[in-house]
């Protein structure tokens, strides 16, 4: 069926609600009367015809039609919106537990390093001594690879110095993962500082390894 004319349809029933009511108003027993005598009556026919010619089975049949179409269409959004109603919920809900964890790991953190910088200052308040025949150095920067790399690096400090250094079981300590000090140095770069010494530079040192 081609497409309908919405418009044409609207203006013929306007038309034609006026001609209805006067056939509704004639004598009952007068539903033999003529094209004529309708019009006689004041009944206009041509608005009749016109409307019955638009309205017509097939145009009933095509609006039911859409209609049904719309209702799905209506039904399928209503679904959509629906899953969209879900999934912005579990969103939300999602976002508020990753909120809530991420509270408790800032306060864990938190709390990880206060008390890490209570325990920090509380080793630098302490007054520590060498013990006779050991130097006390301050290392920094090495996991894993880097304690061969600390090893290297005391060694060169205690040497710029002008102090031997003896390990205590030969060079182990600068083997202590397997790797090449000198190359654990480069990649990790720690440092070490001479914080007292309490042996003659004539005597040599030895370094206990840990």
């Amino acid at each position: 069926m081609s497409e309908i004319n919405y418009q044409a349809l609207r203006e013929a029933a306007e038309r034609a609600i006026p001609a209805m009511e006067r056939l509704l108003m004639l004598p009952a027993d007068d539903d033999l009367l003529s094209e004529q005598e309708l019009k006689d009556y004041g009944v206009d026919i041509d608005a009749l015809n016109a409307f019955k010619f638009l309205a017509g089975p097939e145009t009933v049949l095509a609006l039911l039609d859409e209609r049904e179409r719309n209702q799905q269409y209506i039904k399928r959004r209503d679904q959509e919106n629906e899953d969209i109603a879900l999934t912005v919920g579990k969103l939300r809900v999602e976002l508020e537990e990753a909120k809530s964890k991420l509270n408790e790991q800032r306060e864990y953190y938190e709390g990880v390093i206060s008390d890490g910088s209570k325990r920090i200052a509380e080793l630098e308040a302490r007054e520590i001594k060498p013990a006779k025949g050991e130097v006390l150095v301050v290392v920094s920067g090495f996991t894993g690879c880097g304690k061969s790399a600390i090893a290297g690096e005391i060694e060169i400090a205690m040497k710029a110095i002008g102090v031997p250094v003896k390990w205590t079981n030969g060079d182990a300590e600068k083997r202590m993962t397997g790797a090449d000090w000198l190359t654990a140095i480069e990649m990790y770069k720690p440092t070490v500082r001479i914080v007292e010494v309490n042996v003659p530079r004539a005597a040599g040192i030895r370094i206990k390894g840990e």
